[in-house]
């Protein structure tokens, strides 16, 4: 088989590609070492999708983020992958207030505290959490907002009581961590078999570029 794009690494990140690739007409095959499929840290982690509150406000980094939440959605809905539309909480916890650095964000903080209303105890809000906060109003998330102590125990019962208060991002979602991936490669290899290229994921197989014929005419 002559391929055109070739994607290193069977996990979350490469089958996207792949299946992306796949779909925009590219003779595409991917390479996995291991012998199964999201055999690292694909395969263990959470599966929450975020909305980009740990991403620079305006970067490139949180309009991807924001872009791909959506597509998502739209993924798991077309392909029966369960999702919980759970939400998150950016909490505040003691030892958050003791550090010295907060992060540099060029805003007025007196103009941060008037443009949003924090209920009864605004003053004793965390400057940490009136700036997440505000990024994530200006990102997209209208519905963020601050939770009190009392208000966080009412949502997460199970959470420690040492939660001081925290930010509630309704937009984020939670994915099975193992079923998504696979999803992805399942339709990946449907869209392969349809276009004639066979099976388009190769586990087993480890590229050694020394030996690659770019390498030997240079």
């Amino acid at each position: 088989m002559v391929v055109d794009t070739v994607i290193i690494g069977g996990g979350v990140v490469g089958l996207s590609i792949l299946r992306t690739a796949l779909l925009s007409g590219y003779n595409a095959i991917l390479l996995e070492r291991n012998p199964h499929l999201c055999d690292g840290a694909s395969g263990r982690n959470s599966g929450v999708i975020c909305t980009g509150v740990d991403a620079a406000p305006g970067s490139l980094e949180r309009a991807l983020i924001r872009d791909s939440i959506s597509r998502v959605r739209e993924f798991c809905e077309d392909h029966n992958v369960p999702k919980r539309d759970c939400g998150s909480l950016v909490c505040l916890w003691p030892w958050d207030e003791d550090e010295e650095e907060v992060r540099a964000v060029d805003c007025d903080e007196k103009k941060v505290e008037n443009e949003y209303e924090f209920g009864d105890d605004g003053e004793g809000v965390n400057k940490k959490l009136r700036l997440i906060l505000r990024d994530s109003h200006i990102a997209g998330d209208a519905d963020a907002a601050y939770l009190d102590s009392e208000a966080v125990a009412t949502l997460e019962p199970s959470l420690s009581t040492k939660c001081k208060g925290a930010v509630h991002i309704p937009g984020e979602i939670v994915v099975d961590p193992w079923l998504f991936p696979l999803a992805m490669a399942t339709h990946s290899r449907e869209i392969g078999e349809k276009a004639g290229l066979g099976d388009v994921i190769q586990t087993g197989r480890e590229v050694v570029m020394e030996k690659s014929e770019f390498d030997k005419n240079r």
